[in-house]
């Protein structure tokens, strides 16, 4: 879709209906009667500010709002009510109140980091995803090796999203504590883990049993 000028937004029908009672679903939902917009080379125009309707798309991908600045919730708060999006604007509305309530000199800023991986998006500290600064994902962050960007600007990573959370959850733990694994995925993820190099973390599964089974062992019997 265009939305304003020249602002392209690729996304899924499935996103855009997300919110099922939202004015946006209504627009883009096959059995509705409202036409979204004016069609334009292949894609549907609308006429909103594409800067804010970046942070309602990516809601609506991950239910996450990737903003805390005043300015930007108060664009988003615009285009929350316009699409009728009542989740998203409750979200906004407790954001904004938050920020009045606590006081200036005690706001942090904390270094938040988006990540998309196979059209998924996750978001962690740098500090977590670097945590093993010679892995090629701490290199992809910091831009070391060669970076791709998805259409909103957001790193993209061509893995496995459900792989990629246990290695997220992997790199949050402690390292010396093997991450828990479901046993039909453990061979996956300790592909991933190798592709992005960090060997020092460590995953393992549970048995039926409910014996864990750690990879030191697992690498014994292969």
């Amino acid at each position: 879709m265009w939305v304003e000028q020249d602002f392209r937004f690729d996304t899924t029908r499935q996103t855009l209906l997300r919110d099922p009672n939202s004015m946006i679903a209504k627009m883009f939902d096959p059995s509705s009667a409202m036409q979204p917009g004016v069609l334009r080379n292949g894609a549907y125009f609308i006429d909103r500010d594409p800067e804010p309707f970046k942070l309602v798309l990516n809601y609506l991908r991950s239910s996450v709002l990737l903003t805390s600045s005043p300015s930007e919730l108060q664009a988003v708060l615009c285009e929350a009510r316009y699409f009728s999006l009542l989740g998203l604007e409750e979200l906004v509305l407790q954001r904004l109140e938050e920020k009045e309530d606590k006081p200036e000199e005690v706001l942090e800023e904390y270094d938040v980091f988006s990540l998309n991986v196979g059209g998924r998006l996750f978001q962690s500290s740098k500090e977590t995803l670097c945590k093993y600064s010679t892995s090629k994902l701490a290199m992809y962050v910091e831009g070391k090796l060669k970076q791709n960007f998805d259409s909103n600007g957001i790193l993209f990573i061509d893995e496995d999203p459900q792989d990629f959370e246990y290695i997220l959850r992997a790199l949050r733990n402690a390292s010396n504590v093997p991450t828990a694994v479901p046993k039909e995925h453990i061979d996956n993820v300790l592909n991933l883990r190798d592709n992005l190099e960090i060997r020092e973390i460590k995953f393992g599964y549970r048995e039926q049993s409910n014996s864990f089974v750690s990879e030191y062992f697992l690498s014994v019997c292969r």
